[in-house]
């Protein structure tokens, strides 16, 4: 079972050898690392050289700035079965690798998640858990960099969602939904972990606001790829959730925010 791991990086340099010094130690080999570099310096080709002789590294260098785009290219030059999407800014586990194939065959699963903790306080913020997940799970416990699944030559990233655009979330879920089906399954990796900054003291309104626009745009597609009345009753209950916060909460302008990106997500998107 091979891995094609996708990075698209931009403004990182110490954080892309961090990852760099993960992906060298794993105790499973078979992977490539796709590595886009969006910088406009040559600092991440001079520390890819030190690594490329430890690991297959493609090294490519894009002009054009957008998440999904560069991964994208990645997905066009992947060769692996199974592809992931590891950050810029996040490390591995020495076992992920060799855990994340384990549990792949050993339950005959369609996509597998990693528990993700913070590099510095070791904060658990993504739980791995014992049962059997479905993509009715995905928009909660999947982010791009804890998630591993069968790679679909003909499903890409939307280049409306995702950072560098104006919908400024929600392009990893769209794409799980796009590679999933109802009867696809998975489950957490339980012996590894995936480290990232947690990010979650941040309650930022105006983040607020753009990772909104980015959920409100995901059920819009979802809906119109899908047709199912259900999305949209499911879309209703996160408004109710953010209406709630609004009234309930002390953070009254964050769920305000929240809310209208949301709506105004859902409204705007339009699929090209």
């Amino acid at each position: 079972m091979k891995f094609s791991l996708i990075t698209a990086t931009l403004g990182r340099v110490a954080e892309i050898e961090e990852l760099l010094i993960s992906l060298s130690d794993q105790t499973y080999k078979n992977f490539e690392l796709i590595l886009v570099d969006q910088n406009s310096h040559t600092l991440i080709e001079e520390i890819v050289r030190k690594y490329d002789n430890r690991f297959s590294i493609k090294y490519i260098r894009s002009d054009k700035k957008g998440l999904s785009y560069n991964r994208n290219i990645g997905l066009d030059l992947a060769t692996g079965e199974i592809v992931g999407f590891p950050d810029d800014d996040c490390t591995y586990s020495k076992n992920v690798l060799e855990d994340v194939k384990n549990t792949f065959i050993e339950n005959n699963f369609d996509f597998v998640l990693l528990k993700a903790n913070d590099p510095i306080t070791d904060l658990n913020f993504i739980t791995a858990e014992e049962r059997t997940l479905t993509k009715k799970d995905i928009i909660k416990k999947c982010i791009s960099y804890n998630v591993f699944t069968r790679l679909k030559k003909d499903v890409e990233f939307d280049i409306q969602l995702g950072v560098g655009s104006f919908f400024g979330s929600g392009e990893e879920t769209d794409y799980m939904w796009a590679v999933l089906d109802n009867q696809n399954i998975g489950g957490f990796a339980k012996n590894s972990t995936v480290y990232h900054p947690a990010n979650l003291s941040s309650k930022d309104n105006e983040r607020a606001y753009k990772y909104g626009l980015g959920f409100g745009a995901i059920f819009k597609k979802e809906y119109i790829r899908t047709k199912k009345i259900s999305i949209l009753f499911q879309f209703f209950k996160y408004l109710l959730r953010s209406a709630g916060g609004i009234i309930l909460s002390r953070n009254k302008a964050f769920y305000y925010k929240t809310l209208i990106g949301r709506i105004k997500g859902f409204n705007n998107f339009r699929i090209n």
